[in-house]
C-alpha cells in the first residue's frame, strides 16, 4: 500500500470513532497545552527577572574595595618602601582599572559615615557622605533634575530623596516624645509622615554637615558650609517609598578630605589620607563581569558583583521550569494510556477487516504502519488543538499575575507564548501519539487472519 492510502485509510478510522478521537486528542492538547505554557513562561520569567535584577542590582556593576589583608612592605625589618601599595586602593590603580578591556566607567569612591545634613534655618536630616569623581555619575546612569557637578570649590551634588525629611531637630524630638507617650495617636503618625515626605529645594543652598560622637557630646563639630550645585532625579529603578529613603550626598574628592579633617573623620594612619575605601565600576555588558573581575584581582584588590544573584535566579527558574515540564508530561502520559486502551479497543473491533487485508496480500509492516499513522494523526490533532488553548488561556495567566504582582516596581509580569515553543508542543505531542500507538499496531498485525475468518 501506498503512504497516501494508508493515510487515507487511518484517516476514516478517526472520522468514524469520533467519541474516542475526541477523549483521545483532549488529553493530548491539554498536555501539549501545558508544555506550550510552561516553557513559554519559563521563558518569560527569565526574561523578568534579568530586567529586575539588572534594575534593582546593577548586574553590569562591580564594587571594589581595598585588600586590608595585604599591607605594603614598608614596616619594620623589611628594609622596603612600595610606592604602589599593594593592597590598598589608590588613583593610580584607578586609573589603571580605566584603562581594562570592556570598563566603561570607574568611580572611585571616600564614603564618609553617616553624618547630619543641615540647612541655614537649623533644619536637618541624615544623609550618607560620598567623597567622588562627580563628572563620573552619569556614566553609572544618573541623570541631573537641576543644576550639574563641579569639581572647583567646595560643591555637592544631592541625590533624590535627601531633599526629604529636613526637619528641626528640636520639633522632632518633641514628636517623639509624644508618640512614646501616645502611639497609636493617629494624628501624631500623620504629622510625622507629612514631615518626612515635604520636599525641599536644595539646589544653591548652602549646607552643613555635623558629626556628634554619641560616647563623648563634647566632640560635636560643625564643618563648613558647602554649596549645592545639583541635584539628580528620582532613580527609575525604585518606588517613591525606597527613593526618598535613599539620600546621598555626593562631593568631590578634596572636598570630602576636607570635611574628614574639620569633622575629625580622618583615619590615625596619616599615610592612608589619600587612599580610597571603595570604587565602582561599570562593565559594557555583564558577560564581561567575570572576566574584569579577575582583572582586577591581580591588582590586590577585593571585588564583589551580583553575578551570584542571577546563578540564584537560574538555579530557582530551572526548578520551576522542571516541575511545569514534569506537570506537562504527567498528563501527556494519561493522554498516552487513553490513546493506548482506545487504539487496542479499536483492534478488537477491527478484527475482520485486519484479517480480510492479511487474507489479500497485506503484511505485518503495512498493517503496524496503517495503526500508527493513525495514532500520529491523533497526536498532530491533538497538538494544533493544544496551541489554542494555550493562546486561550494565556489572558488568565496573565490576569493572575496581574493581581498578584501589581505592587511591583517594574510592573506585573506578562507571559507571552514563545514561537520555538508552538512547534515542539506539537511535535512533542505526535512523538506521544507513535509511541503510544507501536503496542496496539503490533498487537494488530499479530492477528490470526485464519482464525479471524471462520469466525465470520
Amino acid at each position: 500500500m501506498r503512504i497516501r492510502d494508508v493515510a487515507r485509510m487511518a484517516w476514516g478510522q478517526i472520522i468514524r470513532r469520533k467519541m474516542v478521537t475526541l477523549l483521545c486528542m483532549m488529553g493530548l492538547s491539554i498536555g501539549s497545552a501545558a508544555m506550550i505554557i510552561a516553557l513559554s513562561v519559563g521563558q518569560s520569567v527569565q526574561t523578568y527577572s534579568e530586567k529586575t535584577l539588572n534594575d534593582n542590582y546593577k548586574m553590569d556593576e562591580i564594587t571594589i574595595t581595598p585588600n586590608e589583608g595585604i599591607r605594603t612592605g614598608n614596616g619594620k625589618g623589611s628594609g622596603q618602601t612600595s610606592k604602589f601599595e599593594r593592597g590598598a586602593l589608590t588613583l593610580e590603580k584607578i586609573q589603571i582599572i580605566q584603562r581594562l578591556p570592556h570598563v566603561v566607567a570607574v568611580a572611585p569612591m571616600l564614603k564618609l559615615d553617616s553624618l547630619e545634613m543641615v540647612l541655614p534655618d537649623g533644619r536637618s536630616t541624615y544623609v550618607e557622605v560620598i567623597g567622588t569623581q562627580l563628572e563620573t555619575l552619569g556614566g553609572f546612569g544618573y541623570k541631573y533634575a537641576e543644576g550639574r557637578g563641579a569639581e572647583d570649590g567646595r560643591m555637592a551634588v544631592t541625590s533624590y530623596g535627601a531633599a526629604f525629611g529636613l526637619v528641626d531637630p528640636k520639633v522632632t524630638q518633641k514628636l517623639f516624645e509624644q508618640l512614646n507617650a501616645d502611639p497609636y495617636n493617629n494624628e501624631l503618625l500623620e504629622q510625622f509622615t507629612e514631615m518626612s515626605a515635604k520636599q525641599d529645594q536644595l539646589i544653591q543652598q548652602r549646607i552643613q554637615f555635623r558629626y556628634e560622637d554619641y560616647a563623648n557630646a563634647s566632640k560635636t563639630k560643625m564643618s563648613g558650609s558647602i554649596r549645592v550645585s545639583g541635584e539628580l532625579t528620582k532613580p527609575s529603578n525604585m518606588d517613591e517609598m525606597s527613593a526618598q529613603n535613599d539620600k546621598k550626598v555626593y562631593l568631590p574628592l578634596d572636598t570630602a578630605r576636607a570635611l574628614q579633617d574639620e569633622l575629625g573623620l580622618q583615619q590615625a594612619d596619616s599615610s592612608a589620607a589619600k587612599h580610597l575605601n571603595s570604587a565602582l565600576v561599570k562593565v559594557e555588558d555583564k558577560r564581561y563581569v567575570s572576566q574584569v573581575e579577575e582583572q582586577i584581582k591581580k591588582l590586590t584588590l577585593n571585588t564583589q558583583s551580583n553575578l551570584f544573584q542571577e546563578e540564584a535566579m537560574a538555579g530557582q527558574l530551572a526548578m520551576y521550569q522542571k516541575a511545569a515540564l514534569g506537570i506537562g508530561g504527567f498528563i501527556m502520559l494519561l493522554a498516552s494510556l487513553s490513546i493506548i486502551v482506545a487504539m487496542i479497543m479499536s483492534t478488537h473491533q477491527r478484527r475482520k477487516q485486519i484479517g480480510v487485508m492479511k487474507v489479500l496480500g497485506a503484511n505485518l509492516w503495512q498493517i503496524r504502519q496503517m495503526f500508527i499513522t493513525e495514532a500520529a494523526m491523533l497526536g498532530l490533532m491533538g497538538g494544533v488543538a493544544g496551541v489554542g488553548i494555550a493562546f486561550a488561556a494565556l489572558g488568565g495567566v496573565n490576569s493572575l499575575l496581574a493581581s498578584q504582582m501589581a505592587d511591583q516596581v517594574n510592573g506585573p509580569m506578562t507571559v507571552v507564548i514563545q514561537q520555538s515553543a508552538l512547534p515542539l508542543g506539537i511535535v512533542f505531542a505526535v512523538l506521544v501519539g507513535i509511541v503510544s500507538g507501536i503496542y496496539p499496531a503490533i498487537s494488530a498485525s499479530r492477528t490470526n487472519a485464519l482464525t479471524v475468518i471462520k469466525s465470520m
